[in-house]
């Protein structure tokens, strides 16, 4: 089973060698941000990004765990707790990610994701989503140790930045 904890922790700056660009995420990550987030995160300090991008909301991800299924599909299993219900859910599909994303779609918290990035940084990943709802868009961040971590903790970061009032 894996557990996703947030708030998420910070990555460390040990080991890398790019020169300060004076801007504290590109010197957080050692490389710029993806085209789009990068303009609308200009400035921001580390807390005040990971606040915007990957902080809390009503959709609240328990622990998921992922077990193969039938013609090389996974199942991934997840209780999430939208604001005070408390929900055990599953869904099949290729991949984690995919299944986090039926499972939202079922509780009635649809997201489509139209880009997605991945870094390595101090060996933990860092995932940043495009994501979409109605016509409306939202960057989103996670980080995890694994690349489905990040990548579900940065799906429910998105979800709640497009489905908060």
């Amino acid at each position: 089973m894996h557990l996703l904890h947030l708030p998420h922790p910070s990555f460390s700056r040990h080991g890398h060698t790019t020169a300060p660009s004076g801007d504290p995420i590109t010197e957080h990550f050692g490389r710029p941000l993806p085209a789009g987030m990068r303009e609308e995160a200009i400035g921001m300090s580390w807390q005040h990004f990971t606040d915007e991008y990957a902080g809390n909301g009503a959709i609240r991800l328990g622990s998921w765990s992922v077990a193969p299924a039938r013609q090389d599909l996974v199942e991934c299993r997840a209780t999430i707790a939208i604001a005070d219900r408390l929900m055990s859910c599953s869904a099949v599909a290729a991949g984690p990610l995919g299944a986090m994303t039926s499972i939202l779609y079922d509780l009635g918290a649809p997201v489509q994701i139209l880009r997605l990035h991945q870094r390595e940084v101090d060996g933990a990943i860092a995932t940043f989503l495009l994501c979409e709802n109605n016509g409306r868009q939202a960057w989103a961040f996670g980080e995890g140790r694994t690349g489905d971590e990040a990548n579900i903790a940065a799906l429910i970061s998105g979800a709640n930045r497009l489905l908060s009032p």
